[in-house]
This record gives structure tokens, C-alpha cells and sequence, in this order.
């Protein structure tokens, strides 16, 4: 498996390097978009059910985004780590990739208890309770999102100082 990953990375590495950085891109451009561009625009609208309609519409097309985006920069840093051998680098290296390992992986929790969070703000709208879930999603947009873009900034640092190793 690894001799095959490493043949893969070896043919590939240029295109497998460009995914995962334009992913870590796209995400942190979305969730930028979303705090500081969505966000306000959502707080414009007065009538709280097309506020909640709307958001929930928001949210259920930014899902399927997400997990597309993350099973990419998942995926591409896996090749990447194989590929590149960062195991048998030197500890310094290992030690940050293991780092910005677990920043994606703790991402990627988060985003699933938004998920989780968005679901009960649909139950709620289902129900006609646009209070909660207004709050379901005022959670998301202010804290869980910026939490998810100060942990993806530093990913980002990260990686750049393994790069610049």
C-alpha cells in the first residue's frame, strides 16, 4: 500500500499538493463568506421565518460543500504524508504534521456537530419554533464558524512551516 501511494504521490504530487491547498482554501473562503458576508445579510431580514427559511437553505447547500471539501484536503494530506514519507522525516516535521493533523481532525468534529446543530435548527423549523432555530443557527454562524477558521489558519501555518522544512 505504501510503495503504491508513494508511486501515486511520485506521478501525481504537483496536482495531489494543488487539491489540497485549494481546498484549504475554498474552506476557509467559505466560512469567511458565511461569518462576514451571509451573516449580516441574514440579520437584515426582519420576519423571522424567511430569516429561518432562508438560513436553513444556506446551510443545507454549504453541507454537501463541506464534505466534498474535506474529504478532499483529508484525502490529499494522507497521499501527501505517505507519499512524502513524513514519517520517517525528521521528529521535528512529524511532530508538526501530527499537529496539523489533529487541527483537521478537530475541524472535522466541529463541522460534524454543526451538522448535528443544523439538524435540530430543521427539526425546529419544521415545527414552526423559528426561535430555536434562529439560535441553532446563530450558534453556528458565531461561534462554531469562527472557531473552525482560527483552527484552519493555524493548519495552514502549520503546513507551511512543514513546506518550509
Amino acid at each position: 500500500m505504501q510503495e503504491y501511494l508513494v508511486d501515486i504521490f511520485g506521478s501525481f504530487g504537483r496536482i495531489i499538493v494543488f487539491f489540497h491547498v485549494i481546498s484549504a482554501a475554498l474552506l476557509i473562503g467559505s466560512m469567511a463568506t458565511i461569518r462576514l458576508v451571509i451573516k449580516p445579510m441574514l440579520e437584515d431580514i426582519k420576519n423571522e421565518r424567511i430569516r429561518c427559511n432562508t438560513s436553513l437553505k444556506i446551510f443545507d447547500r454549504y453541507v454537501y460543500f463541506i464534505i466534498i471539501i474535506l474529504l478532499v484536503i483529508v484525502s490529499a494530506s494522507f497521499m501527501m504524508n505517505i507519499g512524502l514519507g513524513f514519517k520517517y522525516a525528521n521528529p521535528i516535521t512529524y511532530s508538526m504534521l501530527t499537529v496539523k493533523e489533529f487541527i483537521w481532525v478537530f475541524v472535522t468534529f466541529n463541522f460534524i456537530y454543526m451538522y448535528m446543530r443544523y439538524k435540530a435548527a430543521r427539526e425546529s423549523g419544521k415545527k414552526r419554533d423559528f426561535f430555536e432555530a434562529n439560535e441553532n443557527i446563530s450558534i453556528i454562524i458565531d461561534y462554531l464558524i469562527p472557531l473552525n477558521l482560527v483552527l484552519s489558519f493555524s493548519a495552514v501555518y502549520v503546513g507551511i512551516g512543514i513546506r518550509g522544512l
